[in-house]
């Protein structure tokens, strides 16, 4: 029997609300102006009470079709049954730039010495719910570029140092978490969104669209 959706939890009511009104865009069941406004409400709503009109007049329904593209485009690959492999990003009087698509390992080892880091997770494939980055840097600064949505904890041990960040998702079961760890010594940790959450899912509107077209 399904669950009242008074009774779930509102960040998963929200995301179901969010992809029922994108697979109805993209069959063209309303428009782009209509979608936009209830993409925004949605996004902006604090209570299931003021999600469920949202999706109260649109038919079409969530598939399995529909959840794998999407799984696609996001890049939250987790059942590809994890990568357990722990490589070292190693920098020392220069700059290493890891970004595009790539695999993000289950764990990770971020050495940093009068250096620049920068890890960009924009384009990135998730392998794992949860992906731990152990990090040395002195004298160094180390830039992270995350989806909006992704969750971010820090656990960084600092000396004439400090950790900004400016685009951690919160507590959200259903995106991976980072997990920060380390130690650094007169150096910066900078995180950031390149992308945002309501821009991408725009962009992936189009792209189920666009295969309907």
């Amino acid at each position: 029997m399904p669950v009242n959706p008074l009774d779930k939890p509102i960040a998963k009511l929200r995301e179901e609300t969010i992809d029922q009104l994108t697979l109805n865009y993209s069959h063209g069941e309303i428009s782009l102006e209509a979608f936009e406004r209830r993409l925004d409400q949605a996004l902006d709503a604090e209570t299931n009470e003021a999600l469920l009109p949202l999706t109260a007049d649109l038919d079409l329904e969530v598939d399995a079709a529909f959840m794998e593209e999407k799984k696609r485009q996001f890049g939250f690959m987790t059942d590809a049954g994890g990568v357990t492999t722990e490589p070292k990003i190693l920098s020392i009087f220069g700059r290493t730039l890891r970004q595009g698509s790539w695999n993000v390992p289950e764990k990770m080892r971020v050495v940093n010495s009068f250096a620049d880091t920068i890890l960009d997770f924009d384009e990135a494939k998730f392998t794992s719910m949860t992906i731990r980055i152990k990090i040395t840097s002195v004298f160094g600064g180390i830039k992270i570029y995350i989806p909006e949505g992704i969750n971010v904890v820090t656990n960084v041990s600092c000396i004439m140092a400090g950790v900004n960040d400016n685009a951690s998702g919160g507590d959200n079961a259903n995106k991976p978490t980072i997990i920060l760890d380390g130690f650094i010594f007169c150096s910066d940790i900078k995180i950031k969104s390149k992308k945002t959450f309501r821009k991408k899912l725009l962009e992936f509107a189009e792209t189920i669209k666009a295969a309907f077209a």
